[in-house]
């Protein structure tokens, strides 16, 4: 149960914290200017949907 608690903070957070992600990808112009292979936002939204799918599984348990 409390894997479960755990990877919906983890989910959580995520959530919170994109808005943060998207800014960071305004004044880095998608992530050019500091020569990253995918934007922040892509990499947080792909973070998200595994927290996600992690919660899904555990509560299938």
């Amino acid at each position: 149960m409390l894997e479960f608690f755990s990877r919906t903070a983890r989910a959580a957070v995520d959530v919170v914290t994109l808005p943060v992600s998207v800014a960071v990808d305004v004044v880095t112009l998608g992530g050019a200017l500091v020569d990253k292979d995918e934007p922040y936002t892509v990499t947080k939204v792909k973070r998200l949907a595994k927290d996600a799918g992690d919660v899904v599984k555990s509560l299938a348990e």
